[in-house]
């Protein structure tokens, strides 16, 4: 077999926190890359469609509660609710759109029901009970409606309910509830934000762990990736870049508004809060419980850097980054 052959299948899954779902699924995915290159198109079409069925019944389990609540959340007999395990793919995929939870997919709802029973075809009978082609066409129209699939959804991580789109690097959360930022081919490695944009109000806490020699900054006010502003910690004990709040006015470039009077965070992990509060005017920044203070001839307290209507996230400028117990209001 060859070495070098093209990768036909995406096998990027850090959406799924479940690592032993991710494993089965990640199995199915070079099993399904070999069965195609074999020609083996029933078996192609096979764990195309219940790969993508396993991604959606992940996503809907996460969000449940949203989705049970959705004024078109689908009625079974007598009008009550349909059971929540009895919803087919094509309803938890209009659920998940109408909740805005999930990106729109090319001819999903086309294709999906052209191959949705070719399952059954494990079954010889079923599959000459009917005239269906399984033919190289039809692997290859499953096995891209997987890809899109997977392209689409791996955009985003989901941490509980809340949902980040992944702007660089490859970010994971896993099961033990912790946000790996890891190192990566581009100038921000892994750089995230929250999808919903932040109007009146923002409470967030998380732990921090910092490489010896990592940066970590908290972004604000992102229009695009040359247009925010930051908090950075910086814990690296050569070549230090002061902790401090920073303007971004061009890709890959930021400037300092003004420096921290804290000169380095806690060794160790340690904890971080931030506080917006648009009514009581309110933006703090909080480490150890130590509120941190910025000196600049321009800079008034850091509320007035705060714009609303715009996102917030994260990614580290230097190194390996953990963050755990992470609570958002």
């Amino acid at each position: 077999m060859s070495q070098n052959r093209t990768e036909i299948v995406r096998k990027t899954l850090d959406f799924i926190d479940d690592k032993g779902l991710q494993s089965i699924i990640e199995q199915r995915l070079i099993e399904l890359e070999s069965v195609f290159y074999a020609n083996a198109n029933l078996s192609t079409i096979i764990l195309s469609i219940s790969s993508i069925e396993g991604i959606f019944r992940h996503l809907a389990n996460i969000f449940k509660n949203q989705i049970y609540h959705s004024p078109k959340y689908p009625t079974a007999a007598k009008g009550k609710k349909k059971r929540f395990d009895k919803l087919t793919i094509e309803e938890i995929y209009k659920l998940l759109l109408e909740r805005d939870i999930l990106p729109k997919i090319e001819n999903f709802d086309h294709i999906y029901k052209l191959f949705r029973d070719y399952r059954n075809f494990i079954h010889p009978q079923r599959q000459n009970q009917k005239e269906w082609p399984v033919g190289l066409g039809q692997a290859q129209m499953a096995l891209g409606l997987l890809n899109a699939t997977i392209d689409q959804i791996s955009q985003y991580i989901f941490i509980g309910t809340e949902m980040f789109e992944r702007i660089s690097g490859r970010p994971r959360f896993d099961l033990s509830n912790v946000l790996h930022l890891d190192t990566a081919e581009t100038r921000t490695h892994s750089f995230i934000l929250l999808k919903r944009k932040i109007d009146s109000t923002f409470h967030l806490k998380f732990n921090a762990d910092l490489d010896n020699n990592a940066v970590l900054d908290f972004v604000f006010n992102f229009m695009d990736e040359g247009n925010f502003k930051m908090l950075r910690l910086d814990n690296r004990d050569f070549e230090r870049t002061p902790n401090a709040l920073l303007y971004s006015r061009q890709k890959f470039h930021w400037n300092i508004i003004a420096e921290a009077k804290q000169k380095q965070p806690p060794r160790g992990p340690f904890d971080v809060e931030i506080l917006i509060n648009s009514v009581n005017k309110q933006f703090e920044f909080i480490v150890n419980n130590e509120k941190y203070y910025f000196i600049g001839t321009k800079i008034k307290g850091l509320f007035p850097e705060f714009k609303k209507g715009l996102k917030v996230g994260w990614f580290n400028e230097e190194g390996p980054v953990k963050l755990s117990n992470i609570e958002i209001n």
